[in-house]
């Protein structure tokens, strides 16, 4: 299933879970859904299966809502040194409004979910040491508190085209990933897209899946690479860039090795 919203339209929907009452669920459909009311004011209700119904918190079960807290990090993979949005504003001072602004929303969201970790009456009993509990407690927070300080240094550096070869990048993927990374850390939905939804969003999806395998599954990192050359030459990217045959590639060829197609190893003799 797929919804289609502006970032705007995101603020005014609302989610409610409801238990699934059918006597035959479909087979292999743990999950449906039901969309009502009009772009500006619009209601999702997912209907779950029993058990699943049942895992939830109690406020959820109670018909309360799921609250969405819609953000948007952009960053363009070549420098866009030059390039103007309008008049006199810039496309990089443009896209550094947006990130600064976004990244705002995620502090305030961030600072809620402390204070909610932190609340005593939150905690669940533990036997474990005071000392080690606060710090088992304390270390996801701390590694939100540095991902939040690395998208502050990301968003306020200048990228200029000298500096397309150095860790900042000219190409922004640093920016990408850590705003990934964060994202991940607070339990978010993760939505890419690029000009054409065919070349440099696939490309970082097949990225952000083999992270995701590493990070969830196992995968060891020295493995990352190699997983995302085997997505990226099979499956929805192939079937994704068959259908869209006429529209180009605009990917930069300055982008980092992470966010090309995997290059076949040159002929004998070849440097």
């Amino acid at each position: 299933m797929a919804f289609f919203f502006s970032r705007l339209e995101l603020i005014s929907l609302s989610l409610v879970l409801s238990a699934l009452h059918l006597s035959s669920p479909p087979a292999d459909t743990p999950i449906s859904y039901q969309v009502e009311g009009t772009r500006q004011a619009l209601k999702v209700c997912f209907y779950l299966e029993g058990f699943y119904f049942e895992q939830l918190p109690l406020r959820l079960r109670s018909g309360g809502g799921v609250k969405i807290f819609p953000v948007l990090f952009t960053q363009a993979l070549e420098s866009m040194e030059g390039y103007y949005y309008r008049d006199s504003v810039s496309v990089e001072e443009y896209q550094a409004q947006i990130n600064t602004q976004s990244l705002e929303k995620v502090k305030q969201y961030y600072k809620r979910l402390r204070s909610f970790y932190l609340d005593k009456s939150n905690l669940t009993p533990s036997s474990a040491p005071k000392a080690a509990f606060i710090d088992k407690l304390m270390r996801p927070l701390n590694a939100l508190e540095e991902l939040y300080r690395l998208m502050e240094s990301f968003i306020s550096t200048r990228r200029t085209a000298e500096c397309q070869f150095t860790p900042c990048g000219a190409s922004g993927v640093g920016l990408l990933s850590v705003a990934s990374e964060l994202c991940a850390r607070l339990g978010a939905c993760h939505i890419v897209m690029c000009n054409s939804g065919v070349h440099r969003c696939t490309l970082s999806v097949t990225l952000e899946q083999a992270i995701l395998l590493a990070r969830n599954h196992g995968l060891p990192p020295r493995c990352i690479m190699q997983a995302t050359d085997v997505m990226r030459k099979q499956g929805a990217r192939v079937q994704n860039s068959a259908k869209n045959l006429g529209v180009r590639d605009r990917t930069p060829s300055t982008v980092p090795r992470l966010y090309k197609l995997c290059q076949p190893p040159p002929p004998d003799g070849d440097p």
